[in-house]
């Protein structure tokens, strides 16, 4: 026959359970859907590293919330001493190349910049602009410039553009260059796009080397 516990044993257990996250100090781990967290995100969580369980929870929370990198986030205890932090961090959707470096700016689907990276194989804009600062939002000329080669690639495999002389402009196959406004539909403009291209590449083949978009009849040199 089992026993039962004395009450005030049950009554013990029940109290450390509860009083347990106020005096357990930990340490925080942080992991990804990519593995490793941002460093941009390690950088606060090391801040609250050390407290006790329940301020650590409380803080941690705050601060993930508010962080741009960070759509959504989970707890979970570890013994002896470890609180892992799981993040679900950000995608970047495009890249922008400044015209005077190496160096591009990843950017999510919102136009808010991720970080920097030496190299990808996002769709991607050269600006003769600065970067904005992580977190910040790039211009909307870029943005909406970073809209329409992501959709030139979808249709065509063609991921880089320029802009300059206030357009962008895409270099498609057959030798033909695209350049469209910084602002407008950008489905209309892709839509038109793809009627003209395919006219122009099936029945007026090496004919003209430039389709102007930024007119509300297309131009065709």
């Amino acid at each position: 026959m089992i026993k039962k516990l004395p009450f005030f044993l049950i009554f013990i257990v029940v109290m450390l359970a509860i009083l347990a996250p106020f005096f357990i100090k930990v340490k925080i781990e942080c992991r990804s859907q990519f593995g490793d967290c941002p460093a941009e995100v390690n950088s606060g969580l090391g801040a609250i590293s050390y407290k006790n369980l329940f301020e650590a929870r409380q803080k941690t929370s705050v601060y993930l919330k508010k962080h741009f990198l960070v759509t959504d986030f989970s707890f979970q205890f570890k013994l002896p001493d470890t609180m892992l932090v799981n993040i679900i961090v950000k995608k970047p959707y495009f890249a922008l190349k400044n015209a005077t470096s190496e160096k591009l700016e990843l950017v999510d689907q919102k136009g808010i910049a991720l970080g920097v990276s030496g190299s990808s194989s996002l769709p991607t804009v050269v600006t003769a602009g600065p970067f904005v600062k992580v977190g910040a939002a790039v211009n909307s000329n870029d943005l909406f410039a970073l809209n329409l080669v992501s959709g030139v690639y979808q249709m065509y495999q063609v991921g880089y553009g320029t802009i300059e002389n206030d357009a962008l402009a895409v270099d498609m196959p057959a030798g033909l260059r695209v350049i469209f406004p910084l602002e407008g539909d950008s489905e209309v403009l892709l839509g038109s796009l793809r009627l003209i291209y395919t006219k122009v590449t099936t029945d007026y083949p090496g004919l003209y080397s430039q389709i102007d978009m930024r007119y509300k009849n297309p131009v065709l040199r």
